[in-house]
């Protein structure tokens, strides 16, 4: 029966100074009976044996991977080995070295879907009635028609696609105004859903998860585009029919326009 060797002084010289190459000579020492029998003597019937102990030892990881790679070596020799002796063997004696514990994933989940890179395209949008979109003051967005001097003045949203329950006809978005550290949200104020930009920080956002109240759904219907909002279901970012008012949050029933045409900004 071949046993598992201990690392002693004399081992060591059929030991490889390179951590890079095998630790063991694939011939090595025979005539140690104590360590190793010879192969030629084994029992082609029984092969090679492991005899386990269930007494601790405290050994280095290096004096495990020798004998592991010592047994890899003895294992591929020209020598008849039952079929027991294979993976199962060495996954039992992994058991006997390694604890295992369980890996708590939420955070790193977390940390991971903050890092990925957020796939976006730049645009402008237009209501029904051809309105663009104006920054107008610090945080609201206001609809009205522009001449040809001023359309300069629309303003490029950076539409982020999140991670969340994607459909064929919805897929979540979210609207962040390019060169500026401002995304559309929706929020309760004064018990109804309200639209608002707000402010965030650069270095977090965009990012893959964000907070629902910044996701909204594109719905694209024919050539034009719908988002209604994943915070308040049936609630549309809209535009009024009278000139230079508010961008809002608004139901689909009424006068209010929800569908707008998206052309394409360059990077």
């Amino acid at each position: 029966m071949a046993t598992v060797p201990e690392l002693t002084s004399e081992m060591m010289a059929y030991h490889s100074g390179n951590e890079n190459d095998l630790f063991f000579e694939a011939d090595g020492p025979k005539y140690m009976k104590s360590c190793f029998q010879d192969l030629d003597l084994c029992c082609p019937e029984e092969g090679i044996q492991l005899r386990v102990s269930c007494q601790p030892y405290n050994k280095s990881f290096r004096q495990v991977l020798s004998v592991i790679v010592a047994l890899e070596k003895l294992r591929k020799r020209a020598v008849p080995c039952p079929q027991a002796f294979q993976d199962g063997g060495l996954r039992t004696f992994f058991s006997l070295i390694f604890e295992e514990e369980p890996i708590l994933c939420d955070t790193w989940d977390d940390y991971s879907l903050e890092c990925d890179a957020v796939r976006s395209l730049h645009c402008r949008l237009q209501d029904a009635q051809q309105k663009s979109l104006v920054l107008s003051g610090t945080y609201e967005l206001k609809a009205l028609h522009l001449n040809a001097e001023n359309l300069n003045q629309q303003v490029v949203f950076s539409m982020s696609f999140m991670q969340g329950e994607e459909s064929n006809d919805k897929i979540p978005v979210a609207l962040g105004l390019r060169g500026k550290n401002l995304y559309l949200s929706c929020v309760m104020k004064d018990d109804k859903p309200t639209l608002q930009l707000e402010s965030v920080d650069p270095n977090r956002y965009p990012k893959k998860k964000m907070e629902k109240r910044f996701v909204f759904n594109k719905i694209e219907i024919k050539d034009k585009l719908e988002f209604e909002s994943a915070q308040f279901p049936n609630w549309y970012i809209s535009t009024s029919q009278a000139e230079y008012m508010p961008v809002f949050l608004g139901n689909s029933g009424g006068q209010d326009l929800i569908d707008f045409s998206m052309e394409f900004v360059s990077s």
